[in-house]
């Protein structure tokens, strides 16, 4: 319990400092028409966005249901997403502040349970989902987004690495294989799996987390060696009119509970 919270102490702190960068344009809104087209929400859905940062998907899925709840640990990113609702005359989404691994609504209360880039963060990936699935409807669904690590051990090794260097409070990104069992062992079972891969602008990635020069260096140097024939990163780094990319592999995974 005492690592759990200093890691969501230092969720907390990182995220107070990313909050001012999530906005409407850039990274923060990457995959969202992927994301809604994919879910193909009905205007009944009563819709819950865990872990939601400013509830980017919450308030893409809004228009499209009847009301969306956007749950988060961090009070910036929630005035973040709030302030950003209001601008968009979003009168459907409320913002409240709390624990994914302990969410505060009884059994079977959503039509749709949502979280987007939350799994890797989070220090006890599988009782989030376990209250995911525990507040969604047997006629539901929940919705893992998540970047994922490669299925070779060492790349996934050096796949968090990478991300803890640039993020401290970075937890730990899953393979595939990983969410899925997650899912079944919440009780749920897996009904489709989709892909999209997303191009990251190094620098921007590096700048919205403040990481330290030295740091940043490190990972640079990392990218430039994968890019001259050395071991993989699982980043997939590239280059594009000068700029230095890397590309994260995104994965929905749809769940029906039971």
């Amino acid at each position: 319990m005492a690592d759990r919270a200093a890691h969501d102490d230092a969720v907390r702190e990182q995220f107070r400092i990313q909050a001012r960068t999530f906005t409407d344009p850039g990274f923060a809104a990457a995959g969202l028409d992927w994301i809604v087209a994919e879910l193909s929400p009905s205007g009944a859905d009563v819709v819950l966005d865990v872990a939601a940062g400013a509830a980017h998907l919450g308030r893409a899925l809004a228009p499209h249901v009847t009301h969306v709840s956007a749950l988060d640990l961090t009070p910036e990113m929630l005035e973040q997403g709030s302030g950003l609702a209001d601008s968009a005359g979003l009168r459907n989404i409320t913002f409240l502040l709390g624990d994914a691994v302990r969410l505060p609504w009884l059994d079977g209360q959503f039509d749709l349970t949502v979280c987007r880039l939350t799994l890797h963060q989070v220090a006890d990936p599988a009782a989030v989902v376990r209250e995911m699935v525990r507040v969604t409807r047997p006629t539901g669904r929940v919705a893992i987004i998540d970047m994922t690590a490669a299925e070779d051990p060492a790349v996934a090794a050096e796949t968090n690495r990478i991300e803890r260097l640039r993020d401290p409070s970075h937890g730990r990104t899953l393979t595939v294989a990983e969410i899925h069992r997650l899912l079944v062992a919440a009780g749920g079972r897996v009904a489709s799996t989709s892909r999209h891969d997303q191009p990251v602008d190094v620098e921007d990635w590096l700048e919205r987390t403040a990481t330290p020069a030295a740091a940043r260096e490190e990972v640079r140097t990392r990218f430039d060696d994968e890019l001259r024939g050395g071991a993989p990163t699982g980043l997939h780094p590239h280059r594009r009119d000068g700029v230095l990319l890397l590309t994260h592999p995104w994965v929905m995974t749809v769940g029906r509970p039971g």
